[in-house]
C-alpha cells in the first residue's frame, strides 16, 4: 500500500510540475504572439534550470543565427579558461648577456603610456641604463591582421581598431575640430605625439554634417576631413599605424626617465638565455570586466588570439584561424558540425549560433570559470538602465547588429531557480530600443514564472 501511494504521489506531482510548466510556457507564448514579432522576425529562445539541466522553455532554439555581441560570453569564457583565472597581460623588460633590451609584448588591452613610462622607471632602479646597447621589441605574441576576413567595410577603420600586439592608450588619437578665432574657417588640431596625416576640407555651414574617409584607397596613410561643422569638436580616432604609434611612446617613456637611448629601435624575438628586470600588466579579470561590461571588440579580438598563443604552444603569433580552433576545442562537448564562427568579438556577420548551443556553452564555461562575476548586472555597462528590479538576480551580455538583438545570461528566478538563458531576435525592422524591451518583458516573465 505504501508503495501503491508513493508511486502515485510521484505521479501527481510530476503532473504538476508538467502542468505548471505549460502554464508558463502559455504565458511567454502568449506575449509573443501578442507582440506580433513573428510576423516578420525570428525569434529564439532557450531557457535552462542549471541544477538540473531541465529544459524550461524553448522556441526555435536550433535555429542559427547571428549571436551578435553575445559571444563574447563564449569567446572570452574559452580564453578565460585556457589563460587561467591568475593571468596577467604583461609587457615585460629582459636583458641578455650583451647588454641588450628585449620588450616583450603581451598584447595588454589597458596598457598606457602612464604604465610604459613606470615599467622603464623600474628598468632604471634596477640596472644601469647607461650599459645597454640595443632596445629591441618582440611582437611575436600575435599576428598583425588587421581585420578578420569576414567583416565588412563598415566594421574596420575609424570604427574598429586595428587587431595588433601594439597597444598604447587604446590606440587612439584625439582630434580636435575647431572654428578660427575670426570664425571664418575650419582648423583641424592635434596634440598627441602621434600625428595622423590630415586633408582637412571642412567648411563653416548650417549642420553639423561631415565626414573622415581615406580618399586615396582603405590603405591610405591619408584621412580627409570632408563637410560642414556648426560647433568645435573633438573626435577621437584609430591610430593608423599602431607600430610607430608604440615606438613614439616608447621613445618618450624613455626620456621621461632621463634615458638617452639615440638608436633605431628594432625588432627580434626575445633569446631564450635573458634575465626578467621588470614588467607591468593588467589581470584578465580586469579586462574580462571591460569586455563583458562595455562591449569592446578590440579588446575581445586581442585577447582570444593571446588565449589561441598559449593553446598553440606559442609556435608562431597567433592568428584568428587558431582562436577559432581553440573555441572548437574548449567547446567541443556542446558544439556541433553547424556552428560557425569567424570572429571573436560577434561583429561578423557570418557567424553562426543557436540559442541552445549558447546555453549549453554558457553553463560549461560558468561551472569551469569564474565568468559569472565579471558580467553585468543591470544598470552596468550595455545593461545600463534596463531592467533594473533585478539587480541582485542577473548577470548578462547583451548584443546588437543591424536588425537584430541578443541577451544571454543567467538568471535566479522568484522561485530560487537559476535559469540559464538565451534569446535572439533577427530580422526585425524594429529600433533596436524596442527589441530591448521585448527581450527584458522575456526575461520578467521567465523571472515571475520559473
Amino acid at each position: 500500500m505504501k508503495s501503491f501511494f508513493k508511486t502515485n504521489i510521484t505521479k501527481i506531482f510530476a503532473f504538476m510540475l508538467l502542468f505548471c510548466a505549460s502554464a508558463n510556457a502559455n504565458a511567454i507564448n502568449s506575449y509573443i504572439k501578442k507582440s506580433n514579432y513573428e510576423h516578420n522576425s525570428t525569434i529564439s529562445i532557450y531557457v535552462q534550470n542549471k541544477l538540473n539541466s531541465h529544459t524550461v522553455y524553448k522556441k526555435n532554439e536550433k535555429k542559427l543565427l547571428n549571436p551578435a555581441s553575445t559571444l563574447k560570453l563564449l569567446t572570452f569564457g574559452a580564453s578565460y579558461k585556457v589563460l587561467g583565472e591568475n593571468y596577467k597581460f604583461e609587457t615585460i623588460v629582459f636583458k641578455d648577456t650583451s647588454n641588450n633590451l628585449y620588450v616583450k609584448l603581451g598584447a595588454d588591452p589597458m596598457m598606457t603610456s602612464a604604465d610604459l613610462t613606470a615599467l622603464f622607471a623600474d628598468v632604471k632602479n634596477k640596472i644601469d641604463v647607461s650599459e645597454i646597447n640595443n632596445i629591441y621589441i618582440d611582437d611575436s605574441i600575435i599576428d598583425k591582421t588587421p581585420y578578420p576576413e569576414t567583416w565588412m567595410q563598415e566594421d574596420i577603420w575609424p570604427y574598429q581598431r586595428a587587431i595588433t600586439p601594439y597597444i598604447i592608450d587604446k590606440n587612439e588619437t584625439d582630434i580636435a575640430i575647431k572654428r578660427s578665432s575670426l570664425a571664418t574657417k575650419v582648423d583641424i588640431l592635434q596634440d598627441d605625439e602621434y600625428k595622423l596625416p590630415v586633408i582637412n576640407e571642412l567648411k563653416l555651414g548650417q549642420n553639423q554634417e561631415y565626414k573622415i574617409t581615406r580618399k586615396y584607397g582603405e590603405k591610405s596613410p591619408i584621412i580627409t576631413f570632408e563637410g560642414t561643422i556648426v560647433k568645435d569638436e573633438i573626435k577621437k580616432l584609430p591610430v593608423l599605424n599602431p607600430q610607430v604609434n608604440y615606438i613614439i611612446k616608447l621613445n618618450k617613456a624613455l626620456n621621461k626617465n632621463k634615458y638617452l637611448y639615440s638608436r633605431k629601435i628594432q625588432f627580434a624575438k626575445t633569446p631564450s638565455k635573458v634575465t626578467k628586470i621588470a614588467s607591468i600588466g593588467h589581470t584578465i579579470e580586469e579586462i574580462g570586466t571591460n569586455i563583458l561590461h562595455n562591449s569592446d571588440n578590440f579588446s575581445s579580438e586581442v585577447v582570444s588570439k593571446v588565449a589561441a598563443s598559449k593553446y598553440i604552444g606559442q609556435s608562431h603569433p597567433a592568428t584568428n584561424s587558431d582562436m577559432i580552433k581553440m573555441f572548437y576545442g574548449v567547446y567541443k562537448n556542446t558544439i556541433n558540425e553547424d556552428i560557425k564562427i569567424t570572429d571573436s568579438c560577434g561583429v561578423s556577420r557570418a557567424n553562426l549560433l543557436n540559442t541552445e548551443f549558447l546555453v549549453n556553452s554558457l553553463n560549461y564555461i560558468n561551472s569551469t570559470t569564474n565568468i559569472k562575476a565579471l558580467m553585468s548586472a543591470p544598470n552596468q555597462g550595455t545593461l545600463n538602465n534596463r531592467m533594473l528590479f533585478l539587480k541582485d538576480n542577473l548577470k548578462a551580455k547583451t548584443g546588437t547588429l543591424s536588425n537584430m538583438s541578443a541577451i544571454a545570461g543567467i538568471l535566479n528566478s522568484k522561485k530560487n531557480n537559476e535559469l540559464s538563458f538565451a534569446i535572439i531576435i533577427q530580422n526585425s525592422p524594429k529600433r533596436s530600443a524596442v527589441l530591448k524591451n521585448f527581450e527584458d518583458n522575456i526575461i520578467s516573465l521567465l523571472y515571475r514564472k520559473y
